[in-house]
């Protein structure tokens, strides 16, 4: 009886170190759950009643690499990787009085500066008439698109393959009422958050994976 009761009283400590280590095991001798985010920054400064900004974003192959560096493993033990939200921010807006957007923001790909698209554009988020305040009180779930989120988890599937994708995120057109001009001009920064989920299987060496 009494070795009963000290197994119960062992499980919740195993659960608490479980949760303790950052990730979720799906099966504790078997595979990991991690997740990792990559943050973007888009600046828009604007006399006129338009958007339009793209910014480069290659550290994804570094973050993937330096989730597996902390987890004792390597590209060929991901058994799956796939985008799982997005966020963004309002930060550093300039003036004091509110203003709203609607726009688009698109993904492409394009590995080598220069050379053709390896990859959409594809539209990744719709912003309807988001006003600049609200978003800088704190990051906003985006509602993503299937399109945009597609194409990012292929080019995660090629990172896997060994490739390096490069993506380029871009503020696409659209509208700020009421309308900048060079006497109230608009300066504020996007923060742009995707965050990415990894599967990685730590089953013991020898075991068929």
């Amino acid at each position: 009886m009494k070795k009963v009761i000290a197994q119960i009283a062992v499980l919740p400590i195993l659960c608490v170190l479980v949760l303790a280590s950052g990730c979720v095991y799906d099966d504790l001798s078997s595979e990991i759950v991690v997740t990792e985010t990559v943050k973007i920054s888009l600046d828009e400064y604007r006399e006129s009643p338009t958007l339009g900004s793209a910014v480069v974003c290659d550290d994804f192959a570094d973050r993937v690499y330096k989730l597996l560096e902390k987890h004792d493993s390597s590209v060929k033990d991901i058994k799956s990787i796939h985008i799982v939200s997005g966020t963004y921010q309002v930060q550093r807006l300039s003036s004091d009085h509110d203003w709203v957007v609607s726009s688009a923001v698109t993904i492409k790909r394009q590995d080598v500066p220069g050379e053709p698209l390896d990859d959409g554009p594809a539209t990744f988020v719709d912003m309807t008439d988001q006003s600049l305040i609200a978003a800088k009180g704190g990051a906003i779930y985006a509602d993503l698109n299937s399109d945009g989120v597609a194409l990012i988890d292929r080019a995660l599937a090629d990172l896997v393959m060994g490739e390096d994708p490069r993506l380029i995120l871009t503020m696409e057109g659209g509208t700020i009422t009421p309308e900048p001009t060079p006497t109230d001009p608009l300066s504020f920064m996007w923060r742009v958050s995707v965050t990415f989920q990894v599967v990685i299987d730590k089953s013991p060496p020898g075991h068929d994976k």
